[in-house]
């Protein structure tokens, strides 16, 4: 979530009350209706652990309500929610015998929400002394000097081994606020995997064009000379760098959401001339490339023409000025003498660019070697 760390725990511990104030009302009740089901002694334990629980973080969270003016972030709130929860759910389990289901079930729905609004180490922390613990509930399970189920004084299932009345209407009452919780865990879940889209998508897109940006290009050229080279066949891959003319010019005229406008135009026929499997990335400011797998340097030479076309008929309008645009391409070719890797492939090709802008803009050159000019 997007929220200060302290909004956060404040949300966390509501959600975590939700522990203790189920469990004290569904023992309280039971209690009430027919107290000698339950062990007194232990009634009166856990009563005293669920009240503390509600009474400590409800002091937290109006604490916490005014310090969050003044500071994001209160480690020692979020050490409580968590040590506390805890505690609740385990020691209630190990009392009514559910620690390995019910209140297993309550602690990994906890863990869920507990990833997304507090800090993931501290989870894996406690997960270490949760684990080995659970193992010891487990054993002394099988321990004849430690009754199981303590809280409960008779068995709350009939011979046949179904649940009696009391004991599911209790298991009932934890099942209504397990399903909000199993909800929560879903909108978790959804969260992660859409902030997980969005950073993929930032680590690889570019802003403004919505083309691959320098770092995604290279790693697919770096995949692809890769593949190259374990193929027996060793297929070519060519690579155009283009460079919008007078961008400069463009941007000082007109402004910089003219340049943008011109950016994004070129990058759409920069895509719509790509092939599917081909990548269209920006390089840097107003230079772009394509890699183009599988193409030699003559077809490539073809298609960065036929961009170069495209790009100087396009139609970029302005406050309802047409801006004129034109474009300088440079295309090399992996593999050629000078090109052994995908630094090479991406240095010829921009050396084949300044070429063509050197020789007057608005043209392609491409980076003929003595080993395509003999395949030509």
């Amino acid at each position: 979530m997007d929220w200060k760390a302290i909004d956060r725990f404040i949300l966390l511990a509501c959600l975590v009350l939700l522990a203790p104030l189920s469990f004290g009302v569904s023992m309280w009740a039971t209690n009430i209706l027919a107290p000698e089901w339950l062990n007194q002694t232990l009634v009166t334990m856990l009563s005293v652990l669920y009240v503390l629980h509600i009474a400590v973080m409800a002091s937290f969270i109006l604490t916490a309500i005014k310090l969050r003016k003044y500071t994001h972030d209160w480690p020692l709130f979020e050490n409580a929610i968590i040590s506390s929860f805890l505690v609740t759910v385990m020691t209630t389990g190990y009392l009514t015998g559910t620690h390995l289901s019910e209140a297993l079930l309550i602690i990994f729905l906890g863990v869920i929400i507990t990833c997304t609004l507090a800090d993931v180490n501290k989870i894996k922390f406690c997960f270490w002394i949760v684990v080995p613990i659970l193992v010891a509930m487990a054993a002394l399970d099988y321990s004849e000097a430690i009754p199981y189920a303590m809280l409960m004084e008779r068995s709350p299932y009939a011979e046949d081994g179904r649940p009696l009345g009391g004991w599911m209407m209790v298991r009932m009452t934890v099942a209504v606020i397990l399903a909000p919780l199993l909800y929560l865990c879903i909108l978790a879940m959804k969260r992660w995997t859409e902030r997980e889209s969005l950073y993929l998508e930032m680590s690889t897109i570019d802003g403004l064009t919505r083309l691959s940006n320098r770092n995604s290009l290279i790693s697919r050229g770096q995949e692809e000379i890769r593949r190259a080279r374990a193929s027996d066949a060793m297929p070519p891959l060519s690579c155009i760098m283009i460079d919008l003319d007078h961008f400069k010019q463009i941007n000082d005229t007109w402004g910089h959401h003219a340049g943008d406008e011109v950016l994004v135009a070129a990058s759409k026929v920069m895509m719509d001339s790509a092939r599917p499997n081909d990548e269209v990335g920006r390089y840097g400011g107003e230079e772009f490339a394509v890699l183009l797998p599988g193409t030699t340097l003559l077809q490539a030479k073809l298609i960065a023409e036929r961009i170069r076309k495209r790009i100087s008929s396009m139609n970029v309008e302005v406050e309802g000025q047409k801006i004129d645009v034109t474009a300088s391409f440079g295309v090399a070719c992996y593999p050629s003498p000078d090109v052994e890797a995908m630094s090479d492939l991406l240095k010829t090709a921009d050396k084949a660019l300044y070429e063509a802008k050197d020789s007057g803009r608005n043209q392609v050159v491409a980076a003929q070697s003595p080993a395509e000019t003999t395949r030509n």
